[in-house]
């Protein structure tokens, strides 16, 4: 039975751009996994522009009406549009979409005071109410340390060089996919659509995930830091009472990672309505996840492109190599702004 403490209402967010009309699958999935571990009250807010077709918003509420949760649609297009051609063309040419612009807007869009929000490449296995609860104080923002700054783990010299040249602090640098926000706080004291355009100008060369990177900038000393379980990376560690898995490699639909992500992600879309009238594509991706793998090619071309590709991926990927590159790539438009 469902149960509010103190009447609250735990309000999340999730954005939805979704032009080929197999995203919103993804949320629905994530909405699912918190309907059936959290004891509590729970609104979804949707954040979409014209992408979200009327079948998936109608799966989407079902999806929150048969656990007896709420759910809210929110056209964000118009604020998308004030963002400029230059911005929404970036972020179109990057590997993401225009959709990771849309937690930038959160504050402008849902007048409340408190949300989480969720990239929709999650699934979670704990009660939401424990992140819900953790007390913001005087931060604006709680989240965990992106995965190349996770504790434990050797933060490469390329990325930490990269965080301080667009002035972001690297001790505190989080991953954006899960956050606790404080929009009363932010609201008095940072405008992010106003100033967002600003910074891009300034640092586009350099943003890799621009929405991240400006975020870490603006709130610069004012994030709060929170235990790895709320992003726990690839469903990597096992944490008692579950975790907020992040599938930041593989994708459960685009791959297997073998990890708990993986179970969690098809059994809950399988109690889906994309799930339930379609079980059939579930074999059709395991399928393909067999097909794809390198130990099943029989074409010796397709050994040598994919131990051409290691090989290049590894060349650019090389540390000292990044770090040339960042730094040849900022000189030049340092340059570029002082003749102009």
């Amino acid at each position: 039975m469902l149960k509010s403490k103190d009447g609250d209402i735990i309000h999340i967010v999730l954005a939805v751009y979704d032009p080929k009309g197999t995203y919103s699958q993804h949320a629905g999935v994530v909405m699912l996994s918190i309907f059936e571990h959290t004891d509590n009250l729970v609104c979804i807010h949707i954040l979409h522009d014209e992408t979200l077709t009327e079948r998936n918003r109608s799966f989407l509420t079902e999806t929150a009406e048969n656990f007896a949760q709420k759910v809210e649609f929110h056209d964000v297009s118009t604020h998308v549009g004030r963002l400029g051609d230059e911005i929404i063309q970036h972020a179109q040419g990057t590997k993401y979409s225009v959709g990771m612009m849309f937690r930038l807007l959160i504050p402008e869009a849902l007048p409340l005071e408190k949300v989480i929000y969720l990239d929709c490449d999650i699934v979670v296995s704990m009660d939401i109410r424990e992140l819900w609860d953790i007390p913001l104080d005087d931060f604006s923002i709680a989240g965990v340390r992106d995965v190349a700054n996770e504790s434990g783990l050797k933060l490469e010299l390329s990325k930490f060089y990269r965080w301080k040249l667009i002035d972001c602090d690297p001790k505190t640098y989080i991953n954006s996919g899960v956050m606790l926000m404080n929009l009363t706080r932010i609201r008095q004291k940072f405008g992010l659509t106003e100033q967002y355009p600003l910074w891009f100008n300034q640092y586009k060369h350099l943003a890799h995930t621009p929405d991240q990177d400006f975020i870490n900038w603006r709130f610069l000393d004012d994030i709060k830091l929170i235990d790895n379980k709320f992003n726990n990376y690839c469903g990597r560690n096992v944490y008692p009472g579950g975790s907020i898995m992040h599938a930041i490699k593989i994708k459960p639909w685009k791959g297997i990672d073998n990890s708990d992500i993986d179970r969690l992600y098809w059994t809950s879309y399988l109690k889906t309505p994309w799930g339930r009238l379609a079980p059939e594509k579930v074999v059709d991706t395991l399928l393909s996840f067999v097909r794809d793998s390198p130990y099943m090619h029989r074409k010796t071309a397709q050994c040598f492109r994919r131990i051409y590709t290691g090989l290049r991926q590894d060349i650019l990927k090389n540390t000292l190599f990044k770090i040339i590159w960042l730094w040849g790539k900022n000189s030049y438009y340092l340059a570029l702004r002082r003749f102009k």
